[in-house]
């Protein structure tokens, strides 16, 4: 169809097509144009099936997960948080950052549904349980199992993931997941893991130093800042690129390297029992990095869909992935991401995300 003849027919689609193209339209945090998803993530999977891993290596899912309604974890919450109290960044105990929804139920299902050469699917709690069935699949590890005592109880997830590589019995690869990001579609072991080996790394289109300019200083891109440090004080290399908040193909062997290299600053932090300042993010920026100039990641591309569920936009997010669905277009992933319960005092978010995963999943 000529553009003349798309313009008399069809004036909305024209100028829709037009500014689209003009203005592309991006909803992943690597920047993809919106009219070009598709084809880009089929194009990946033909390379895929050129690429797959024939080595039969396994691969484990670790998942963190918090139940903050759990009397227990309440009462230690709130003695250590008194214990420290106006030293304390409120960001780091922030509701948002614990508060369950009911969405680990869909993180595991979405898992099983779509990666279903997982072998094992860890999920690391401090001593909870969920309240739905699990299958098989899934192994329960308590804090205790990773941490060692004196550290614990801990309400630091940077803490918490520098331990991972602990898990009893994890493979050599492994993928971890926070308890908010979701698969949307099928995904094959290498689009996280080569044939020979290579790890994928999926990095977002951000700046650390354009975030630090903005004047927010958060404990999570404190954690980045440290981390990058000490990247350059190895590899002389200044790393500007933070990861997509979607899930990380890593790889234990570099966990070790990160603390045989780096053990006076991880000892340094780990007894933060909330986060601080002087924070490493181990899991989701230094073993990243490390696994790349180690030559055992290369870049990749994911197309994750993050939003806030307290944002007046995220019912359009739900809408237009629930649309996607039925069209066959979906990105890789999503995050649903929930921070800064000041935002939104009332319920209704935590309805609206129940009802999208169970109509989505379904």
């Amino acid at each position: 169809m000529s553009k003349l003849s798309k313009f008399l027919k069809n004036p909305g689609i024209f100028f829709r097509d037009y500014f689209i193209k003009k203005y592309p339209l991006s909803l992943d945090e690597q920047g993809h144009n919106l009219l070009d998803e598709n084809i880009l993530i089929q194009n990946d999977l033909r390379l895929y099936d050129i690429t797959e891993n024939k080595t039969n290596e396994s691969v484990d899912v670790v998942i963190t997960w918090v139940n903050n309604c759990d009397p227990d974890w309440i009462i230690k919450f709130e003695y250590y948080k008194n214990q420290k109290a106006s030293n304390i960044n409120p960001i780091s105990i922030d509701n948002a950052r614990f508060e369950d929804h009911g969405e680990l139920f869909y993180v595991i299902k979405s898992i099983e549904l779509n990666m279903p050469w997982v072998r094992t699917i860890f999920l690391i709690t401090d001593n909870q349980i969920p309240r739905f069935d699990l299958s098989s699949k899934v192994k329960i590890i308590n804090h205790s199992q990773i941490i060692d005592k004196k550290y614990l109880p801990t309400f630091n997830s940077h803490v918490i993931e520098a331990h991972l590589h602990n898990v009893p019995d994890l493979s050599e690869n492994f993928i971890y997941f926070n308890d908010d990001v979701f698969i949307a579609r099928y995904l094959p072991k290498s689009h996280f893991l080569s044939g020979n080996n290579i790890s994928s790394l999926f990095l977002n289109r951000r700046s650390l130093d354009e975030m630090l300019q903005k004047g927010i200083t958060t404990p999570t891109l404190s954690a980045c800042l440290n981390s990058r440090k000490l990247l350059f004080k190895q590899y002389k290399r200044n790393i500007d690129v933070p990861l997509v908040h979607t899930y990380i193909p890593l790889k234990k062997a570099y966990f070790s390297f990160a603390w045989s290299h780096f053990n006076i600053e991880i000892n340094s932090f780990i007894s933060n029992r909330f986060r601080d300042d002087n924070d490493l993010n181990l899991a989701t920026f230094l073993v990243p990095w490390i696994m790349y100039f180690e030559r055992q990641s290369m870049l990749a591309r994911d197309i994750c869909y993050y939003f806030n569920i307290r944002s007046a936009f995220a019912n359009t997010n739900y809408n237009f992935l629930n649309f996607k669905k039925e069209k066959q277009l979906l990105p890789h992933s999503f995050c649903a991401n929930d921070f800064q319960s000041k935002k939104d005092s009332s319920l209704q978010y935590k309805d609206n995300l129940m009802i999208f995963l169970e109509k989505f999943y379904t």
